[in-house]
């Protein structure tokens, strides 16, 4: 680390997290473009991991960074080489570390309260890995935190419960993205499925392939019976993970030829311009980065009415919300709005435009950073 922060005018924030491997994932995207549009003559940041990774050896990270080498809550080792580090970073003038993902925000506030450093934790999901031994170390090592950021309402409420944390202590800044070009390139496989279903309505679904993204349920959409969309609608889903399990499924209700897998793709915001539809099924989420893309690129959305998926969808304006796993009801939806070219028009018109407004990456920078001024600012 640099030893000129301070003295330069600008403060040094220190953000920490376990690893950083994807620049595009959800809280490691996000914390790659808060500390890239971070206000250089206001900050200095800094980053500490505990483990590397492929993509920091090769392509770096918009600030200065140090790997701890040490991963292990339990090991002495680890604990011994953090507080070395705190001690660093506090002599240099630091006053305040932004802490990212669970194992950091356990260990990290209490050991920097010891060295004067303030801390900020984020949490950006409702918490589906709560157990009581960690609902019980938290509550303990929360008495060290400054301030926690969440990134939805539903996220304040359940951190703001679970871990006993005060709601004034807690600060919601909903999800910042970059909009783009206008207009991008449709991939050629999306164009040349386009051409060979020209009257098909393409519904998208950005989610890599766990038990929790309940893609099933889009599945069943499509073949579930009476309550069954349209054939004219087709599924394309977007994501790691094994579709097996899924592509059975769809063989077995006889909608295999209507469902496409395209796996994990680098292209995720070209693909949108080939789709008509976005969906999403989940049975939690903390802020959906799927959901604000798609309503970037212009999509009406279907989503459960889950977590912060309220927030980000108006239902009837920006897309429809349904009750998580009712079959019945995303068919519904999915129907309505495939019989509609002027309606997914209009919705995906308006869904753009809050977008706009509401999820852009210098509002979500700008909250940060009058965040930061205030706890480090404030008494005690």
């Amino acid at each position: 680390m640099q030893a000129q922060g301070r003295s330069a005018g600008m403060e040094p924030i220190l953000f920490v997290i376990d690893h950083f491997r994807n620049p595009n994932a959800g809280t490691e995207g996000q914390l790659f473009q808060l500390v890239k549009g971070l206000d250089r003559t206001r900050f200095t940041p800094y980053l500490l991991v505990f483990s590397d990774s492929d993509y920091l050896r090769e392509q770096g990270f918009p600030c200065e960074y140090e790997v701890l080498g040490h991963s292990r809550l339990s090991s002495p080792s680890m604990w011994l080489a953090l507080w070395k580090f705190a001690s660093r970073f506090r002599s240099r003038g630091g006053r305040l570390a932004h802490i990212f993902f669970n194992d950091p925000s356990l260990i990290c506030p209490p050991m920097f309260r010891c060295q004067g450093i303030k801390t900020i934790i984020s949490r950006r999901d409702m918490g589906y890995w709560y157990t009581p031994t960690w609902q019980a170390a938290l509550i303990v090592t929360g008495r060290f935190v400054s301030a926690v950021i969440t990134n939805s309402r539903a996220v304040k409420t359940v951190t703001a419960q679970k871990e006993l944390l005060s709601p004034s202590r807690i600060y919601v800044v909903y999800n910042g993205y970059e909009r783009g070009p206008e207009f991008r390139i449709v991939p050629s496989d999306l164009a040349l499925l386009r051409r060979q279903c020209p009257s098909a309505v393409f519904v998208g679904l950005v989610a890599n392939i766990r038990p929790i993204k309940r893609i099933q349920d889009a599945i069943e959409a499509l073949g579930g019976g009476e309550h069954s969309c349209s054939d004219s609608v087709h599924l394309v889903v977007i994501g790691d993970g094994d579709s097996s399990e899924l592509e059975n499924l769809a063989t077995k209700l006889g909608v295999n030829k209507r469902v496409h897998f395209l796996g994990r793709r680098s292209d995720v915001k070209s693909c949108l311009e080939a789709l008509d539809v976005a969906l999403l099924c989940s049975e939690s989420e903390g802020f959906s980065n799927s959901i604000v893309e798609y309503m970037q690129a212009g999509l009406p959305v279907v989503c459960s009415n889950v977590g912060g998926n309220p927030e980000a969808v108006k239902h009837g304006e920006t897309g429809y919300l349904y009750p998580c796993g009712d079959v019945s009801a995303l068919a519904n939806f999915l129907t309505k709005l495939s019989e509609s070219d002027e309606l997914r028009r209009s919705i995906g018109d308006q869904a753009g435009k809050v977008a706009r407004e509401r999820f852009g990456m210098q509002q979500m920078v700008s909250e940060h950073q009058h965040i930061y001024q205030r706890v480090i600012g404030a008494e005690g």
